[in-house]
């Protein structure tokens, strides 16, 4: 029985190992050659996010200064940017005057892929012009009607009467309920 058990078990052994030999890895899929990326187009504009924040310089050169930061813009009726909000003066935002100056003047000037505002103006020219006054940007107030109370609700059911109705009169013959 002994031998028996140790044949069988010497034939699965041998059955099985072929087995496993004959099975072969799958070869790798040829990979797609990979795409190449196209360069981005450049857009014709500019984010408004890339200008609200930037540097107002007054030339291109290396002698050129910083004469302020733009701090908002001002957009026409029709979309398009009208002016730009420089904040000119003052020291960590605390005393800037912020004027108004049209978004035209402004050019983009470009070195070693570092991009800046310039303006044909000094710093004491930005100074000079006006404060840049917001009111007539800001959202309307809604109109009042002069009266700050609210009026009484209208009376929806009619007014109860003063005295009970009085009761019909009994027929002949019954007497009255009490």
């Amino acid at each position: 029985m002994l031998r028996k058990l140790l044949m069988t078990t010497a034939a699965a052994s041998l059955i099985a190992g072929g087995a496993f030999a004959q099975t072969a890895t799958p070869a790798p899929a040829e990979t797609a050659p990979a795409e190449t990326m196209q360069p981005a187009m450049k857009a014709d504009g500019v984010l408004a996010a890339n200008i609200i924040g930037e540097s107002v310089y007054n030339g291109r050169g290396e002698d050129a200064e910083k004469i302020g930061d733009v701090s908002d813009l001002v957009i026409d009726a029709n979309g398009m940017v009208k002016s730009m909000i420089v904040g000119v003066g003052g020291f960590l935002g605390v005393g800037t005057k912020d004027v108004e100056v049209d978004y035209k003047t402004a050019e983009w000037a470009e070195k070693d892929g570092d991009r800046w505002l310039v303006m044909a103006m000094t710093k004491e020219q930005l100074e000079g012009l006006p404060a840049f006054d917001r009111t007539p940007y800001d959202p309307a107030a809604p109109a009042t009607t002069g009266s700050t109370t609210m009026p009484a609700p209208a009376e929806t059911t009619a007014p109860a009467p003063a005295t009970p109705p009085a009761a019909a009169p009994a027929e002949p013959g019954e007497a009255p309920a009490n």
